[in-house]
């Protein structure tokens, strides 16, 4: 075991926890027992209301603030730190300038220590006229100066990797896929899975675009009796969901749509484990980076999606929407058994936290100038 301290820069904890604090939580929850003596957490806001953590892990917070983030490094000294990194998590505007600065001095300070940052999302390209250019110049410069300071650099697509490779000039970039964000009740007794039940659950955008993506195929299955039963969970408090509720609103009155709303993992876990299909977005370049997806493939939910199926997994063990009308129940069956073991043996919890591990504590050496 090392001696080090582990600590995990992040975005606050539960309760209240975003999409990153989330994440945070799941992988301390399943991090190797022997990856580390010490654990802390160093979030943003909300460090006296963390939940669910091991006895004797600490949380401290640092309120986006160079000063206070410096402190806390200072008082750990040597460690492997991991940063859970997305620009607007740390300023509103997505370029928290002060923050390479503050990384990059700690470590020169502290030659034994190591910093790893999962880059959870990264600048596109926009064009120079774009309102937002100069802003998303910004971003990228921060994120070339904490890839210069880093270890290792991680992120969660090939997408999204070509573009770190690009903008830190590194060729040693991992891609982790995340996890399922909903964990499988255990101890509830298995039941019949309702062949004409469907669930689409997530963000509110990401739901609307999935809708759009299906609008002609949802009365269609509807109306040859594959489809009668719709459970959206989700946010629906905003105008990408009212753009949703018309979009539903417009198919057959006869379709059961059952609006849920936000849900407990527990609740969310339920449905998934009753429905049959789950209606995604995802793609190629996408599917690695949504707990939607992943939630599916580990609760054996099919996951149906819009596009062609495409040859490799773990998308090969989707179902095509032009698929659904005929496709057998033991075809079903075998794909949804087929994506699970995939995401057993390639995206559990277990399995993505041994990896982050590993990389944190063996990844390449220093590239601070």
């Amino acid at each position: 075991m090392t001696s080090k301290p582990l600590v995990m820069i992040s975005t606050r904890l539960a309760p209240g926890a975003c999409g990153i604090g989330t994440y945070s939580l799941l992988l301390r929850k399943h991090w190797p027992a022997a990856a580390s003596e010490q654990f802390e957490f160093v979030v943003n806001e909300g460090g006296q209301q963390a939940d669910g953590l091991p006895a004797g892990d600490r949380v401290s917070e640092f309120s986006n603030n160079a000063a206070r983030l410096t402190r806390e490094l200072e008082r750990v000294g040597v460690a492997d730190v991991l940063l859970q990194y997305a620009g607007r998590a740390y300023h509103r505007f997505g370029a928290p300038l002060w923050l390479p600065g503050v990384l990059r001095r700690w470590k020169q300070k502290h030659p034994g220590a190591r910093l790893m940052i999962f880059f959870h999302e990264l600048p596109g390209k926009l064009p120079m006229m774009s309102r937002h250019y100069w802003l998303g110049e910004l971003n990228a410069w921060v994120v070339r100066q904490l890839s210069a300071a880093a270890d290792v650099l991680a992120t969660n697509t090939e997408h999204h990797a070509a573009t770190l490779r690009k903008l830190s000039a590194r060729a040693d970039v991992h891609v982790v896929p995340i996890g399922s964000n909903i964990e499988p009740i255990t101890d509830q007794p298995d039941t019949a899975r309702l062949a004409t039940e469907f669930l689409l659950f997530g963000l509110s955008f990401g739901r609307l675009q999935t809708l759009q993506s299906f609008a002609s195929d949802v009365p269609r299955w509807h109306s040859a009796g594959k489809l009668a039963t719709l459970h959206v969970v989700g946010p629906q408090d905003d105008s990408f969901s009212t753009e949703a509720d018309a979009l539903m609103n417009s198919w057959p009155a006869s379709i059961e749509i059952i609006r849920h709303g936000m849900l407990p993992s527990p609740d969310v876990s339920q449905i998934l484990q009753r429905a049959s299909f789950a209606l995604t977005n995802v793609s190629e370049e996408t599917w690695s980076k949504s707990g939607a997806f992943m939630a599916c493939a580990t609760h054996g939910c099919a996951v149906i999606i819009s596009g062609t199926r495409p040859p490799s997994p773990p998308l090969s063990y989707a179902i095509a929407a032009s698929e659904v009308d005929d496709i057998s129940a033991d075809e079903v069956a075998a794909r949804t058994a087929a994506l699970s073991s995939w995401a057993a043996q390639n995206a559990s919890w277990p399995v993505i936290a041994s990896r982050v591990a590993s990389l944190l504590r063996n990844g390449a050496a220093s590239h601070v100038g």
